[in-house]
């Protein structure tokens, strides 16, 4: 006598199982980075507005890491004639800057509300994960 388990539609289903796990994480992280960039953007110097308006969220896979993305891309010239990365520039160096020309704007506009605001991010994130597998 013996047993025998196809399991062909079990792994199947595994894989479906996986492949919505994996669209949830993608989701919600996604939204998350929404909201981080929309509390970054808030932050953000707005000299002549290319900073915020060169702003994105996006999700990164690299195998089976997922990742949330916030990216600010500028790129100037100096008056020497260099280019340099003005969105670094601004989030690393803008303490320099005595009085910011939009009040409310400050150097390490993505950095801090990402450390401000991490838990409320997380739970972004899980709460949409959460509504996608049940």
């Amino acid at each position: 006598m013996s047993l025998t388990f196809d399991d062909t539609a079990f792994l199947r289903m595994l894989d479906v199982t996986e492949k919505n796990v994996r669209r949830a994480v993608r989701n919600g992280l996604g939204d998350a980075a929404d909201a981080l960039l929309h509390d970054s953007r808030n932050l953000a110097p707005l000299d002549k507005g290319t900073l915020r308006s060169t702003a994105w969220s996006g999700v990164d896979e690299e195998g089976t890491e997922i990742t949330g993305v916030v990216t600010y891309s500028v790129t100037e010239q100096s008056a020497s004639g260099e280019r340099f990365n003005y969105a670094l520039y601004q989030h690393e160096l803008g303490e320099s800057y005595a009085d910011p020309t939009t009040p409310g704007t400050q150097p390490k506009f993505l950095e801090r509300p990402l450390k401000q605001n991490y838990d409320r991010y997380m739970r972004i994130a899980t709460d949409q994960i959460r509504k996608e597998l049940t």
